[in-house]
């Protein structure tokens, strides 16, 4: 970039301390104009070189050849020489506010969404009011953080020793309960009903029904008494971490459904012809897989995680690390340990097989993390990890890229809107420094970021990375 951004938004975020400034430049009518930038737009899988994009407010206003584009005289203008520009990302499994298990999530979490453009999130599972009262502040201007569709709590049953596995839960035990769960979320507000995997084959069965009366998508886990097949014929809407998958494969799927299975035997009853009618029926029914794969690797390995040198430890508030996280490993460990790592490993590589091998034949992806949960699994770095993951599992970088900009906004029903760098859409925009289609990992190589017209250039964004750090060193 042959100017810096710096000029134009520095005075405004760099230099005035965060208790005296507005977290956020609010938007304007004085045009913004990126110039000589190269635009993609995942969604088309197009490259325009050259381009001018002109910001009006919270809205990109035109896209024009930089040739012979004329700069209107009251204009900011960015000279975006050498730099390419691509529509917001999206994470699309999070939970921000999640019982007690993060405290100062509104100050961190959120934050480091932006800071890495992520600019909307899918919260799939969490405290309603918290969320619902944050992403008002956020839409006017009084707290930084990503727009948000929320699930509020998720739909389970109680484990054996008669708690909730997770908070921000609502137990359900029979189909009238998870019925009137249903209900209660839809006058509470709720975006979707996220299902979790302790919930009966009934009560499952009974909310999917209640929540297509009720209009609501219903998403989630593939719970541990249903099978696959019968998720897909209820209508779910998307598919977290592969859940059901392996098991829909495997020629011992009644085993795993009366929880008789093991890892060992998940692996050696694969049935190629099973896993192709599954992938045929899973692309038929546009049901969308986010296979969190940032997250499983992490918790596959978790017992070779070394807690002392983790380069964003910064941003973590002891908290998180020392009860939180700590409590959930230990949690973990001992079932994990059941599987001797080398079977782990063969695990983890058939997550990405299977992830390349459903997407070749037409199945439906989203990015997704299962931050901030996912032990070092980092709001908003966290989802760099992923695209690199998709790479990895067999998809090309364009395609990559489409998981947390253009398929976000399909399966939100928001393409009118968002996911692309058009005229009229929103202006949520991310300006890179490398070009992503050459390498997946110049995402994270960010030198602006535009969430609904407000900018943050990299000295902003240094700025909020550094107030994280401070505001997660306090909490220790």
């Amino acid at each position: 970039m042959r100017v810096p951004v710096f000029w134009v938004f520095g005075v405004i975020f760099g230099l005035v301390p965060m208790h005296a400034r507005p977290v956020q430049q609010k938007t304007t009518a004085t045009p913004i104009v990126i110039t000589h930038v190269t635009v993609i737009n995942p969604g088309t899988s197009s490259v325009l070189p050259n381009r001018t994009v002109v910001i009006i407010g919270d809205r990109i206003a035109s896209l024009s050849d930089a040739a012979t584009f004329q700069t209107p005289k009251n204009a900011r203008v960015i000279d975006a020489t050498g730099n390419f520009l691509i529509p917001g990302l999206w994470d699309m499994h999070v939970h921000s506010a999640f019982g007690d298990w993060f405290p100062g999530g509104r100050d961190i979490i959120l934050p480091l969404f932006i800071a890495n453009g992520v600019i909307g999130v899918r919260d799939m599972g969490g405290d309603l009011p918290v969320l619902q009262q944050w992403r008002k502040e956020i839409a006017d201007g009084r707290i930084i953080g990503p727009r948000m569709v929320i699930s509020g709590p998720m739909l389970d049953g109680y484990l054996p020793d008669g708690k909730l596995r997770f908070p921000s839960s609502i137990p359900v035990t029979t189909p009238a309960s998870a019925a009137a769960a249903v209900d209660t979320l839809k006058a509470q507000g709720v975006d979707f009903i996220k299902i979790q995997s302790v919930i009966s084959h009934d009560a499952y069965l009974a909310a999917a029904t209640e929540a297509h009366k009720q209009g609501l998508p219903i998403v989630g886990h593939v719970p541990d008494r249903v099978r696959i097949k019968e998720v897909v014929e209820a209508g779910q809407k998307s598919i977290e971490h592969l859940m059901g998958i392996f098991e829909g494969c495997s020629t011992e799927e009644d085993k795993f459904i009366k929880g008789e299975g093991n890892l060992k035997l998940l692996l050696t009853t694969q049935d190629q012809q099973r896993c192709d009618a599954l992938a045929q029926l899973l692309a038929h029914s546009h049901t969308w897989q986010v296979p969190t794969l940032a997250w499983q690797r992490g918790g596959t390995f978790l017992d070779q995680l070394d807690w002392k040198h983790q380069p964003l430890d910064k941003y973590v508030p002891a908290y998180w690390r020392d009860v939180t996280w700590r409590r959930f490993n230990d949690q973990m460990m001992p079932d994990l340990l059941h599987d001797p790592l080398p079977l782990r490993q063969d695990y983890f590589a058939r997550n990405l097989q299977m992830v390349g091998a459903l997407h070749h034949a037409g199945v439906l992806f989203l990015a997704g993390t299962d931050t901030a949960p996912g032990i070092y699994v980092m709001p908003g770095f966290s989802l760099h990890d992923e695209l690199a993951n998709f790479v990895e599992a067999g998809f090309t970088p364009m395609e990559a890229l489409q998981t947390a900009t253009s398929n976000p906004a399909k399966f939100l029903g928001t393409e009118a809107n968002s996911g692309s760098v058009e005229p009229g859409k929103i202006a949520d925009l991310v300006l890179l420094r490398g070009n992503p289609i050459e390498d997946i990992q110049n995402t994270r190589k960010i030198e602006l970021v535009v969430a609904a017209g407000r900018f943050f250039d990299r000295a902003a964004l240094d700025q909020l990375l550094m107030e994280v750090e401070a505001t997660a060193k306090r909490m220790k």
